[in-house]
């Protein structure tokens, strides 16, 4: 039967929309997808099953041990950044910060991590995945760190905007994605992707049922640990105990990449650049052998890996070697003394500021005109102008963040499965991209694409209408059942259109938008909270719990707190923490005479808390709004999107 390639996305290819330049690699994952003719009789069903559990079977021999290395590594480093960036809109309320400063901070941070995350994609072809991963891994074992036990708004802002940039963005460049193409021949290449597609993504899922585990519970801290260390608290929240494992998790990390993860790489056991028989079906191009590019070996060291080849790296044609170091230039030996006039005027001029300035023009020169010659092209164009039509849909994935948490908690309480409802996303996002490529495989990219956008753009409908939990299961639902319609099939449109040579400066100039777009995303997001679902402050202890409890108390204590009685009292306190909600800036409304016939009702939510007001419905239909708007601006440019101007002007010119 035919075969076709359809794109899948991986963890590189929605880099554009989903946060910024993560993964900005631009990899495309493809997925085989054979079709019998209509001559063919169809295989029995247990047969179809036998045979794909067998090849998945024998797929997963085939890969080398360096790529489990490397998939455990992504696993851990998924964890870290899903780990966090679910929850950090909720933990940075417990720093005091209000709806409004805690958007502006994120949003400050989105911006530093694009331009980090340019360079560290610089990083990892300069020096290696190796050098790249560890020092981007020791400054997150900081930062992280720092997060977990630092209770001051300082500590979290200099970890936030100070160190993390630096550990978050290069981590999030691809650098495991550059480390497992190097690691993989065309043939096998697809089905690693794969793997690591479904493990980025079940690592996500998974922080995100342990957040909710976890979130409703205050910790005891053991007696053993010194307080001075811990700020001298006895107790850590849910959520702060949740960003302790993800910073294990960045140990665990940086402990498997310091004795596992080298700079490795695919060389092929045939000398020639076209082998035959099974090193032909692992190497099937003519120029490259298969791999990622050229071995960076010598003849001689070349011969002496193939002749080290086991019987086994023989049968599949391929063995994994550690890229060699750059050796120094031995000592010469020439009766030109090494400090004679000529040689150290060679290198007073190499290492004068002149010569620096010299050499940093002509790259800016040839940056400029790469630049130059890239927005000359119509199709990168074409490119920036669906991004951004997209913007305001892709915000959706921002507001599941941002917006969802602090809704489920403020109307439902803690005890609402928040990061449950949230994870919908990341298991959908598992399994889906792979049924949508094998569905839509034959069909035109916008003719895929544009249904999917309708679909997210639409899936606020019910949240604006009645908003609730079943609401927002079938939001999340809904979004990431129209995210892997359109958004695997729109990063390998995009890269489609990348000139061949320079995809990474193509992609890099696209994703440039989200400097501007980064601070007042995050932003509006907190204004949107602040103004439509504002945290209820006087019903919650410093940390966040509800007063929901409700205990009698003394005069005598009551007075202590600012209460002017001379009779015991009914009042609320923090059932977590145990935390009095009596005086200070606690709603007056938390505490009664003991003797008094009025009820009190101590709060578990936000609706509870005397005198709140959520305008929830308005908030929700916003964001309907905003999404529907990039759906409708694809649809009305289309014409353009698809080039047919161009094939239009074409045809009146031969004519």
């Amino acid at each position: 039967g035919g075969v076709a390639n359809s794109p899948v996305r991986s963890p590189t290819s929605s880099a554009l929309l989903r946060e910024p330049l993560l993964k900005s690699s631009g990899s495309k994952v493809t997925l085989r997808i054979a079709s019998s003719s209509s001559q063919s009789k169809l295989p029995k069903i247990d047969d179809e099953e036998r045979a794909a559990a067998k090849s998945f079977v024998q797929q997963l021999r085939q890969l080398p041990n360096e790529v489990y290395v490397v998939l455990l590594v992504d696993f851990l480093n998924s964890y870290r950044s899903f780990g966090f960036r679910a929850v950090q809109y909720q933990y940075l309320t417990e720093f005091g910060l209000s709806d409004l400063e805690a958007g502006s901070l994120l949003g400050m941070q989105a911006w530093l991590l694009v331009v980090f995350g340019i360079l560290g994609a610089m990083l990892v072809d300069a020096f290696g995945v190796r050098a790249t991963a560890l020092s981007a891994l020791s400054v997150s074992v900081v930062s992280r760190g720092l997060l977990a036990f630092g209770r001051s708004r300082e500590t979290m802002t200099f970890a936030l905007l100070g160190l993390s940039p630096f550990g978050e963005a290069v981590l999030s460049t691809g650098i495991y994605t550059v480390a497992l193409k190097k690691l993989t021949t065309r043939a096998n290449r697809a089905f690693a992707f794969g793997m690591q597609y479904g493990v980025f993504n079940l690592s996500g899922a998974l922080a995100d049922v342990a957040a909710d585990m976890l979130r409703p519970h205050d910790f005891k801290l053991p007696d053993w640990l010194p307080r001075s260390v811990l700020g001298g608290y006895t107790h850590m929240s849910g959520l702060r105990v949740h960003v302790l494992v993800t910073w294990f998790a960045v140990l665990a990390a940086l402990a498997v990449v310091v004795p596992l993860l080298f700079d490795s790489m695919v060389v092929p056991t045939e000398e020639t650049d076209r082998p035959e028989g099974r090193a032909a079906a692992a190497f099937p191009t003519s120029s490259s052998g298969g791999y990622s590019s050229p071995p960076p070996f010598t003849p001689a060291e070349l011969a002496s890996l193939r002749d080290r080849a086991t019987a086994e790296e023989r049968t599949r044609g391929f063995l994994i070697a550690r890229a060699p170091k750059a050796k120094p230039p031995l000592p010469s030996l020439a009766p030109s003394p090494i400090f004679g006039r000529a040689n150290v005027e060679a290198l007073e001029k190499a290492t004068s500021p002149k010569s620096w300035l010299a050499a940093a023009s002509a790259s800016l020169l040839r940056a400029a005109e790469n630049i130059r010659d890239l927005c000359a092209l119509r199709e990168f164009w074409r490119a920036l102008w669906l991004s951004i039509c997209l913007i305001l849909l892709s915000k959706q994935w921002g507001d599941m963040d941002q917006l969802l948490p602090a809704f489920l908690e403020r109307h439902f309480g803690v005890n609402s499965p928040i990061f449950t409802i949230h994870s919908i996303n990341m298991w959908v996002c598992m399994v889906g991209p792979s049924v949508a490529a094998s569905l839509t495989a034959h069909l035109d990219d916008f003719r895929v694409m544009l249904p999917g956008m309708w679909l997210m753009a639409f899936s606020p409908v019910w949240l604006a209408y009645d908003p609730g939990i079943p609401a927002s299961i079938t939001w999340v639902f809904l979004l990431s059942v129209g995210e892997v319609i359109w958004s695997p099939r729109q990063s390998a449109w995009v890269a489609n259109l990348a000139p061949d040579g320079r995809e990474g400066v193509f992609l890099a100039l696209l994703s440039l938008k989200t400097l501007v777009t980064a601070l007042p995303s995050t932003m509006l997001n907190g204004w949107l909270n602040m103004h439509f679902q504002p945290n209820c402050e006087s019903c919650r202890d410093t940390i966040g719990h509800f007063c929901s409890e409700s205990l009698n108390i003394s005069a005598g204590d009551a007075q202590s707190l600012g209460v002017n009685t001379a009779v015991p009292m009914h009042a609320c306190r923090a059932e977590e923490s145990g935390h009095l909600c009596v005086g200070g800036d606690f709603s007056p409304r938390l505490v009664t005479p003991l003797d008094s016939s009025s009820f009190l009702q101590c709060p578990s939510t936000c609706v509870e808390c005397p005198g709140w007001e959520s305008h929830a419905s308005e908030m929700w239909f916003i964001v309907f709004i905003c999404s529907i708007s990039s759906p409708l601006m694809v649809s009305l440019s289309l014409r353009f999107l698809r080039g047919e101007d161009d094939k239009a002007t074409s045809a009146c010119r031969i004519e």
